[in-house]
């Protein structure tokens, strides 16, 4: 077991921005290494399975309120601590530097604003370096320093997202990008809906369409689908199943048991419903989380055969269409909760070893306070997100929940990460739709609409968005 300690000069800081349940090492191969964090004092002990190096990631408070994943460099074992602030500013920085190489060497253009908040946060961070034998001084420097280039950060990737819609405008005056909604009923506003979105994905867990053995009711999935093609929308299925919580029929449960048995039933449940929907629904969303696991017991390796079976029973049916998994807590923070070793990515690139054919793959963004959330972090690291995944070369899905408002103070910070994000996913060309998770009525994540029916700002945040760069 390797052992990597801090000293930390404010653990009010640390305190402030939450738990320490999700703090990982990321390594140089993109393997996650959770780590034990024990807090004694201003010593912060952090127990790894692994003793390699690696980039230290956990959650720090902005001076603008909220908390963001920061990174450090890759840091070794040793037996003298390092300085927590000091470390992490080197690598916020160090992050943000190599970026900004990366997209100015590609013809980005700075603004002097941007140049000048560069050079404060490494002045800010020299400082923090050459007074190491002065902690508190050292310390409050190095704070600067990671929000100096928080900002420098956010304001790289305005200027990225805004030169890169620019020249995709240019090449289409409206960029070629879904937008939908899970929806499982028809819409009341529907024109609030249909101004907004030219998708929608169509929910169709086992437990609604078949909650008797062999009695299946179609009739809520048949009036949604007939409602989306008759005003031209682009459908979405699923997701059928989900392997991060027993959502199985009650006649299931003793089923479920036996893995072979269980296999079995989801693979015909699956070949049921592409069928009775063959050449009506093109696209399937088969299976969510099987990243992450959690229900029936299941192992990784479990889970990949399962997985591999399902999506084989959908090419028997139907060789020719479109198959998407969704990737749950795309950045591995489930590695901290549940039992597992392979990365989101690396899960992935396991099945597609395996021969498995998945078509797209779905991001799924999920700022809630649910157990599948991820932790907030800034542009620059979605940024980094799907490019890492479009290295496959393949579409991307990216799946988003509103983040919940706790007050209304909330509003517009809220508002300002959806914007965000959504631009940033315009920005990228291996990003074919954007899906909102929830219409009305969620309970893990905010609502388009409000419960009195009227649309909440960030459904009128969309519509903007969708006049000015999609219709």
């Amino acid at each position: 077991m390797g052992v990597i300690q801090f000293h930390v000069q404010r653990p009010d800081l640390l305190a402030k921005a939450g738990s320490c349940s999700m703090v990982d090492f990321l390594m140089y191969d993109g393997r996650i290494a959770p780590a034990d964090v024990l807090l004694q004092g201003d010593r912060m002990i952090c127990r790894r399975t692994v003793s390699e190096s690696g980039q230290f990631r956990l959650s720090w408070p902005r001076f603008s309120g909220g908390s963001q994943v920061v990174h450090s460099t890759s840091l070794r074992e040793q037996s003298e601590p390092y300085e927590l602030e000091l470390e992490l500013a080197r690598g916020q920085l160090s992050r943000l530097r190599n970026q900004f190489s990366i997209w100015h060497g590609s013809g980005l253009q700075s603004s002097s604003r941007l140049d000048e908040l560069i050079r404060e946060s490494h002045r800010s961070f020299r400082a923090a370096a050459l007074r190491a034998e002065v902690p508190e001084t050292s310390a409050a420097a190095a704070v600067l320093s990671m929000e100096l280039s928080a900002q420098a950060a956010d304001m790289l990737c305005e200027h990225y997202v805004s030169q890169r819609i620019e020249f995709r405008r240019q090449r289409s005056p409206r960029i070629p990008v879904l937008m939908g909604c899970h929806l499982n009923e028809v819409p009341q506003q529907e024109s609030e809906f249909l101004q907004t979105f030219n998708a929608v994905q169509v929910g169709a867990d086992w437990q609604s369409l078949e909650s008797q053995e062999g009695q299946h009711d179609w009739s809520r999935l048949d009036a949604l689908l007939e409602w989306a093609q008759e005003r031209r929308l682009f459908v979405m299925g699923g997701p059928l199943l989900d392997l991060t919580q027993d959502s199985l029929p009650t006649w299931m449960r003793n089923w479920s048991r036996s893995r072979q048995n269980l296999q079995s039933f989801a693979a015909d449940f699956v070949e049921t419903v592409l069928g009775r929907y063959q050449g009506r629904i093109r696209h399937w969303e088969v299976i969510t989380g099987g990243n992450r696991g959690g229900a029936f017991g299941m192992t990784e390796e479990d889970r990949i055969s399962f997985i591999s079976a399902v999506l084989q029973a959908v090419r028997g049916v139907d060789d020719t269409v479109q198959v998407s998994l969704r990737v749950i807590q795309p950045w591995g923070e489930y590695l901290s909760e549940v039992p597992g070793s392979l990365s989101p990515i690396q899960f992935f690139d396991t099945l597609r070893r395996c021969g498995v054919r998945i078509g797209e793959v779905n991001l799924d963004l999920r700022l809630s306070q649910s157990r599948l959330r991820c932790l907030r972090r800034d542009p620059l690291s979605l940024s980094q997100l799907i490019d890492h995944w479009s290295l496959f070369q393949i579409p991307l899905n990216v799946m988003i929940t509103v983040p919940p408002l706790l007050d209304n103070s909330g509003v517009i910070h809220r508002d300002d990460w959806l914007r965000s994000a959504l631009l940033m996913c315009l920005s990228k060309e291996r990003v074919t739709g954007i899906w909102l998770s929830d219409w009305q009525g969620g309970t893990e994540g905010a609502s388009l609409m409000g419960a009195d029916g009227q649309p909440d700002s960030s459904l009128k945040l969309l519509q903007k968005l969708t006049r000015e760069l999609l219709w």
